[in-house]
């Protein structure tokens, strides 16, 4: 197979739940292939705005969250997460993951975590509504400006 780590945004959403669904059809034929599933958080979310990214944890200013709260926060979405994807990723068993990350925004924090990890491909669910940034929504729209990792959208 051409892909061997193909990640794929998820929010719960329909397009992110279709995205995740055509993933697993690209690497379901590959034993050696593997699909990380990955939650944004993005530290608006932690109550930090975009300032002071400089010297940061994942784009989370220190000082502005104790490191006990962010990993509090990051493991209850990556406890919500693995909850909402885990009957989906059954049948890939220990090939897929499912992590989250946080971030400035979603798209810094998902292309960051596409390079970082070596992935392939990322597949995301768009939205379908028109011009670009509308048909694309802002966070596939995002990523597809900061990465040089190969993304293919679904609607």
């Amino acid at each position: 197979m051409m892909f061997r780590h193909v990640m794929v945004p998820y929010d719960g959403s329909d397009h992110a739940k279709n995205a995740l669904n055509y993933a697993k059809d690209l690497v379901a034929g590959d034993a050696d292939a593997k699909l990380s599933v990955v939650h944004a958080v993005p530290s608006s979310y932690m109550g930090v705005d975009r300032m002071g990214t400089d010297g940061a944890l994942d784009g989370v200013p220190y000082g502005m969250l104790d490191y006990e709260e962010y990993q509090g926060v990051v493991k209850r979405v990556l406890d919500e997460a693995q909850k909402r994807v885990a009957e989906d990723l059954a049948d890939l068993g220990d090939r897929a993951q499912v992590e989250a990350v946080a971030g400035a925004s979603p798209a810094d924090a998902l292309s960051r975590y596409a390079e970082e990890h070596d992935c392939d491909l990322i597949v995301m669910g768009r939205r379908g509504l028109g011009a670009i940034r509308g048909m694309l929504g802002s966070v596939s729209f995002g990523v597809l400006r900061a990465t040089e990792v190969p993304v293919l959208t679904v609607k």
